[in-house]
């Protein structure tokens, strides 16, 4: 349960900070989140960033493919040579912003198991 809210909690807060200041927020928020509720650095720590960004930068990503009729879609996979699927490119914002994400949680993580093991638990 603690999982589900971590990612909700990314997925709100990113989509807001993201609305206001720079891309790379949405990493800060991932790490703050992860070390005020997380539980240190353990395998979920990576999964909670993971979804919390991946899912918003998709349905962002989708959404502005709809709108510009794919567009710059296809000229971006034209540009690197991949296979003319606008879902592609989809995918790759969905895993770009995952990592992203990601690693920013694990960040969290490791902050918080440092000021656990500093505390002598």
């Amino acid at each position: 349960m603690n999982l589900l809210i971590r990612i909700v909690l990314i997925v709100v807060l990113s989509a807001v900070a993201q609305t206001y200041f720079p891309w790379w927020s949405a990493v800060v928020v991932a790490l703050i989140v992860e070390t005020v509720l997380g539980k240190g650095s353990n395998s979920t720590s990576f999964f909670s960033g993971f979804y919390g960004l991946a899912i918003p930068w998709m349905v962002l990503a989708l959404y502005i493919d709809n709108k510009s009729e794919s567009v710059l879609s296809i000229r971006i996979l034209e540009l690197f040579q991949l296979p003319q699927f606008r879902v592609v490119i989809i995918v790759l914002t969905g895993l770009v912003g995952g990592l992203v994400g990601g690693l920013g949680s694990v960040a969290g993580g490791w902050i918080k198991d440092a000021f656990l093991q500093s505390d002598g638990k």
